[in-house]
């Protein structure tokens, strides 16, 4: 998958992109920034909205070919991770709502965390995200998972990580578990809501 976070990618928005000129969902990218509609939905203010703008220049439709797809930028893992293949078999073919919603469950599972520079960007935290935007009916929760390049934590295998650590045990990663892996592995305590580095490799371990 990806790394035991939902990697943010540069936002589409930034010169420096490769790729400077190609038509994506019926908006043209050029320079490296989105012109037309996909801004005005930027535009609208909910956090989602501003996630949105920040990754992927507020296209709801995009897939560059850089292994992201979709507004909120997901890759393929972990579009399906979070529940998103039962709305399309990839983001940017899913509605704007839908992936609001697989990106709820996302939030849920790792923390704002999943877009590290984004989320700050927009203010996303776990309260607004989970309130803000998009109507589809989230994923059930028994289809979260949390990936990595390492592998497929399922929610059983996290609540088995949660009592060989001393976690509350309720299958979704967040600061609490993440401190007590750390320390069971006798690793720098990093302050983070995901998985990443030796905890994550070591979460693997413990989860066997």
């Amino acid at each position: 998958m990806y790394n035991a976070k939902h990697r943010a990618v540069t936002p589409v928005s930034k010169a420096r992109r490769t790729f400077m000129a190609a038509v994506v969902g019926g908006a043209t990218i050029v320079g490296g920034m989105a012109v037309g509609a996909p801004q005005a939905q930027a535009a609208g203010g909910g956090v989602w909205d501003r996630v949105a703008a920040c990754e992927s220049g507020g296209n709801w439709k995009i897939s560059t070919g850089n292994g992201y797809h979709g507004g909120l930028q997901f890759s393929r893992s972990s579009w399906r991770a979070a529940g998103g293949s039962r709305y399309a078999s990839m983001p940017h073919h899913a509605t704007k709502a839908q992936q609001i919603a697989v990106a709820k469950n996302l939030l849920r599972m790792q923390g704002p965390g999943a877009w590290p520079v984004c989320s700050r960007k927009a203010g996303l935290t776990r309260s607004n995200g989970a309130s803000g935007g998009g109507s589809a009916v989230a994923a059930s929760r028994s289809t979260q998972r949390v990936t990595s390049s390492k592998g497929v934590l399922s929610r059983a295998e996290v609540r088995k990580l949660q009592r060989k650590v001393g976690a509350r045990v309720d299958g979704i990663v967040g600061p609490e578990t993440v401190r007590k892996t750390e320390r069971r592995l006798g690793i720098r305590l990093s302050g983070k809501r995901y998985l990443s580095g030796a905890a994550l490799t070591g979460a693997h371990r413990l989860a066997r």
